[in-house]
């Protein structure tokens, strides 16, 4: 697989990765760190485009378990685990059939102002993702907010002024990291049951 030190640096890594959920969501900080650590095995460990993994591989060596959520069912599982809903549920707000998370909701029950809709849009698609083990960008969110027609010139300030997220890279960045705050988090979970509740 890798080297003591590569798998010290992985887990240091993923470590300080999920620093920021310390404290009252502890269950949620566990989960960010299985998550996180599995997608860094599974890309060998690489976090700069540098592969750091050993040419000197035992021989005979397995390749990395899958660890992908393959069927739309896994999917739906894991994204109802993540919003605290049933899969069913998970199915009404999301198209799960392919390997990323689409939203798929009818336009009424998408908030009618242009900065509350991509706020309720970035935390679905980030919290979908985050089941699911994907990063996501403002790019994935860009493209479910033109979907319904909530993307306008002031998108990006829509989400960097909103303290439920963290807005990574560079301003000039075309696909910016979105990263789910704890409070995020909880706040994604509220969205989902009100979605859901509201006569389906």
């Amino acid at each position: 697989m890798s080297t003591t030190e590569q798998l010290t640096a992985i887990v240091e890594r993923v470590r300080e990765a999920t620093k920021s959920l310390s404290g009252d969501e502890f269950r949620l900080r566990e989960i960010a760190f299985e998550k996180l650590l599995e997608h860094e095995l599974s890309n060998g460990g690489s976090s700069n485009g540098a592969a750091t993994v050993s040419t000197a591989e035992p021989q005979g060596e397995a390749e990395s378990p899958d660890s992908s959520y393959s069927t739309p069912e896994m999917r739906a599982d894991a994204v109802a685990r993540y919003f605290k809903i049933g899969s069913e549920e998970a199915r009404d707000i999301f198209d799960l059939t392919a390997e990323a998370p689409t939203l798929d909701l009818p336009s009424r029950k998408i908030e009618s102002s242009k900065a509350a809709a991509v706020r309720q849009i970035a935390l679905l698609i980030c919290g979908a993702r985050t089941a699911l083990g994907l990063e996501t960008g403002t790019a994935h969110i860009r493209e479910a907010a033109d979907n319904y027609d909530k993307a306008d010139p002031n998108f990006m300030t829509y989400l960097t002024n909103f303290d439920k997220i963290a807005v990574r890279g560079k301003k000039s960045s075309p696909n910016r990291l979105v990263r789910m705050r704890v409070i995020g988090a909880e706040e994604a979970q509220e969205v989902a049951r009100k979605l859901v509740s509201n006569g389906g």
